[in-house]
């Protein structure tokens, strides 16, 4: 993925749309954005300041097949990154995910194997708060003492 990532189209999910005040249920946001992606390119959108925690729909509808990634900025500066989600569509495709941690993310669209240009729209829908992603489970106490049953030797 790194090297071609260029050009990203900007799509403007911004922290402060996820600011709840107590009482309040909590908040969301979509957006819908159409971009052609040529035969052997990359092309990016990105996802500003997600909150950790949120939860991220994405519905994409594409006129061909292409490659997609959903990853961190944070992931993007390693030189192996690690996509948080990654598919195959061939003319439509879903899938939610829940933000393990607060960054700016990108939804890459592949066509690097393509002939042709595709054209796809790209629904984004970010929900605040609705699931958290799971804590790590406590660290075990090695001095945890240990409790043995006696049994009786059998005759």
């Amino acid at each position: 993925m790194p090297g071609g990532l260029r050009l990203p189209v900007t799509l403007a999910l911004a922290a402060g749309l996820f600011v709840a005040h107590p009482g309040a249920p909590a908040l969301a946001a979509a957006a819908q954005v159409t971009v052609e992606v040529p035969e052997g390119k990359t092309k990016t959108v990105r996802l500003r300041k997600l909150p950790r925690g949120a939860v991220i729909g994405v519905a994409i509808v594409a006129s061909g097949k292409l490659r997609i990634a959903l990853v961190s900025a944070n992931e993007l500066k390693s030189k192996k990154p690690e996509a948080l989600f990654r598919g195959a569509l061939d003319r439509r495709l879903s899938f939610r995910v829940v933000i393990p941690e607060s960054s700016d993310y990108y939804l890459v669209l592949d066509n690097r194997r393509g002939s042709e240009p595709v054209k796809t729209t790209a629904t984004i829908s970010a929900q605040e708060g609705a699931a958290k992603p799971p804590s790590p489970p406590p660290a075990r106490d090695e001095k945890m003492k240990e409790t043995r049953a006696a049994t009786r030797p059998q005759a």
